[in-house]
């Protein structure tokens, strides 16, 4: 990927999470691979050690990063577990489908989550705080789960760290 372009949708499905789950290698890999749901994992701590792209906008300032990442799946069934180790990831939205250009269709989802911190012990009735972290989480679905997939439960995520724009 080229500094400051961000791929589409269809291109993270297709160009990308289809042919690592197939275990087709990928000429070359800009993305990391990240466990960044688990007891060990925050989003500070995890994504340290990444290159982040950095958007600017006229309010914000916001670092932009791709990470492939293993769906934890609580007791083997269908729901995702996306607790980490101080806060949990709140999803926004139930999921948006993504559809292939070309054929018409449906190769995956997106959905979106906010990152909450914990509320510290003792303190009830405050509302938790928000790390201003904001995730995009891309998995496959309709006729990419047809294929014969090496690597199932992955998901690539797109996390956006966002600031205040100084003055």
């Amino acid at each position: 990927m080229a500094p400051g372009v961000l791929p589409s949708d269809e291109e993270l499905i297709n160009c990308y999470l289809l042919k690592v789950s197939m275990g087709i290698p990928l000429p070359w890999n800009w993305m990391s691979e990240k466990e960044i749901y688990g007891e060990t994992a925050d989003p500070w701590e995890v994504l340290q050690d990444v290159h982040w792209e950095d958007f600017h906008s006229e309010t914000k300032f916001k670092h932009v990063m791709y990470v492939l990442t293993k769906l934890l799946r609580v007791n083997g069934k269908t729901r995702i577990a996306r607790r980490t180790k101080s806060g949990t990831w709140k999803g926004q939205t139930s999921g948006k489908e993504i559809y292939d250009e070309s054929s018409g269709n449906l190769i995956g989802l997106s959905k979106m989550f906010t990152f909450y911190k914990n509320k510290p012990k003792g303190r009830s009735g405050e509302e938790e705080e928000h790390g201003h972290w904001i995730m995009q989480e891309f998995s496959l679905a309709g006729v990419c789960l047809n294929f014969e997939l090496k690597f199932k439960d992955y998901a690539i995520c797109r996390i956006t760290r966002m600031f205040p724009k100084e003055n």
